[in-house]
């Protein structure tokens, strides 16, 4: 047997699983990272999933817990990487009373700019082989990903997610939202449409956020509908960025099928473009690692 476990900033998630690949049992909680005092991760881990530990040969752990604010700082495989990247690079640890322990990397390019991703990588290679040529993971920070069919080859992050909750919580445009706010499919529209329409606005998102504002102001935007419009305007600008450098793009698979993948599958409709639904399993990915270190 052997144990994979995702750990992120806030949650702890781990699979039991056979050489083959097949999981035998799965623990989750919301022991994360950034609850693990003074550094007590062998503690936690024990509390956890102890009752595991000894029918298990090793031990894969990925996500922030091999960050540098976690339990073992790994480097990251540079793109062009896949699967066997992953176990070339990942640091063991021998710790008295427990399985070795393999921390694995996260997947980094450098130019233009250095960009990064530690763990998401693990749900994008436990897609069906041949991967997706292009795939956005919707989140705080949303994530594109290129791939060869095998391996990722670029990656970019865009932090839209957190700038649109920072918005609807702690700024200006915030103060007019009111608490019984209502979804609003059509308030998203029309943010999408502002975002896509580079023909309206000179320049690009920051001036569009603040029409949030000045809608309102002359009553061509309800308080209730900023929320959603907000949400529009950022996703539309993301996936906008994205065309500038990619034109005749028809197809992105967007990975999951929580709220914020369905808004991006929504707003990519706008734009023209297919959005087949793909759902990642990180475990799916821990099996791949699985059936080559065992091999």
């Amino acid at each position: 047997m052997y144990i994979a476990i995702e750990w992120t900033s806030s949650a702890f998630r781990a699979w039991l699983m056979q050489a083959n690949g097949t999981v035998a049992a799965e623990h989750q909680s919301l022991a994360g990272v950034n609850s693990v005092r003074d550094g007590s991760f062998e503690a936690c881990l024990r509390s956890e999933i102890g009752a595991w530990l000894p029918q298990s040969k090793a031990i894969l752990l990925s996500g922030m817990v091999t960050s540098r604010t976690g339990w073992v700082e790994t480097p990251f495989a540079m793109a062009p990487a896949g699967i066997a990247d992953m176990l070339a690079q990942a640091i063991r640890s021998d710790l008295p009373g427990l399985p070795p322990l393999y921390f694995l990397p996260g997947i980094a390019r450098l130019s233009p700019l250095p960009d990064v991703m530690r763990g998401e990588e693990m749900s994008i290679f436990g897609l069906e082989l041949p991967l997706p040529d292009l795939l956005v993971l919707p989140g705080a920070h949303s994530k594109w990903v290129r791939t060869d069919g095998e391996r990722i080859v670029d990656l970019s992050t865009y932090m839209s997610g957190e700038i649109l909750n920072l918005l609807r919580k702690d700024s200006l445009l915030s103060k007019l939202i009111p608490a019984d706010y209502a979804p609003s499919e059509a308030a998203f529209d029309r943010g999408v449409a502002i975002a896509r329409d580079k023909g309206a606005l000179p320049g690009g998102v920051l001036q569009r956020l603040f029409s949030a504002r000045s809608l309102v102001l002359f009553d061509q935007l309800k308080p209730h509908e900023i929320s959603d419009y907000l949400s529009g305007v950022m996703i539309g600008s993301e996936i906008a960025e994205v065309l500038a450098g990619q034109p005749d793009l028809s197809s992105v698979v967007v990975l999951g099928e929580n709220p914020v993948a369905q808004s991006y599958r929504r707003a990519l409709h706008q734009f023209g473009i297919q959005s087949p639904v793909e759902v990642g399993s990180a475990a799916a990915g821990f099996a791949r690692l699985i059936v080559e270190l065992s091999a």
